[in-house]
């Protein structure tokens, strides 16, 4: 459970979710929506994890989701890049093949590394431009991964972090001109001889990708993002190559327009 105001918090769980066979859903700060309720009740989880403080999620419906499961925990932190450490913690055993990392300060390119990481079983941590907090620092430590993936390029996360990640392992960067083609390049990684389904979001907006990208995890899908009335080139290459016979769309018509649907089903295989 996390904001659905707020992109950081999620950023990390959904790939921690999808890595695990759990859904990731939106509430307000101080509120449940009907239909998340209504879901909440037909999955009966066994745990409901919510992520951030109380600032994001309050205690009030941290309470309240007490009616949905009887294990009810909260991953929190003193800000966006603890969370991210807390949720690795709690969902990935040390010694973890790949740790992917994303900047904090923008949505894009952790929306892009969720669904090829929860494919990996892998944590998203999440950095700033010019340095790795403290509490990432200390779970890159106990994870040991055996290589670390940067995605997004040196306008969001710089050369100097780069180098100080690959001091300690082997360290890619999966970059491109623009979020579009850096959820290019993810999926080209994470997928590379294709994909039956693809999952499409706008990359203008956050909460439709972050719901999605465990269920991208559930189908063996990459999620690739786009403009409200356009796939950018990049994007257009890789459906191309991906070749899918099933595109999933997230979101309605004021995130992706009509247009921009028909336009997608050309892409089929």
């Amino acid at each position: 459970m996390a904001s659905g105001a707020a992109f950081a918090d999620a950023l990390s769980g959904s790939a921690a979710a999808g890595a695990h066979g759990g859904p990731v859903l939106l509430v307000g700060t101080d509120s449940i929506p009907t239909v998340v309720g209504a879901e909440l009740a037909r999955l009966k989880p066994k745990r409901i994890v919510v992520l951030g403080g109380a600032a994001s999620v309050s205690t009030g419906v941290e309470q309240a989701l007490g009616g949905y499961s009887a294990i009810v925990d909260r991953l929190g932190g003193a800000d966006r890049f603890d969370v991210s450490a807390a949720i690795s913690k709690d969902g990935f055993a040390p010694g973890a093949p790949v740790a992917y990392v994303a900047s904090g300060a923008v949505f894009p390119d952790a929306l892009s590394a969720s669904a090829i990481a929860a494919k990996d079983h892998a944590p998203v941590l999440l950095v700033t431009k010019d340095g790795v907090p403290k509490g990432v620092a200390d779970e890159l430590t106990r994870l040991n991964p055996g290589r670390i993936v940067i995605l997004g390029g040196t306008n969001t996360i710089s050369t100097e972090v780069e180098i100080a990640l690959r001091a300690n392992r082997p360290t890619t960067r999966l970059a491109a001109a623009d979020r579009f083609g850096v959820s290019a390049a993810a999926s080209a990684a994470g997928f590379p001889a294709g994909a039956k389904t693809v999952f499409i979001a706008s990359g203008l907006v956050f909460p439709d990708a972050l719901s999605g990208s465990p269920a991208a995890a559930a189908n063996a899908a990459p999620v690739l993002l786009i403009t409200p009335n356009e796939i950018p080139t990049s994007v257009a290459t890789e459906l191309d190559r991906l070749d899918p016979s099933q595109i999933v769309v997230l979101g309605g018509t004021a995130t992706l327009s009509d247009a921009v649907y028909q336009q997608l089903r050309a892409h089929l295989g």
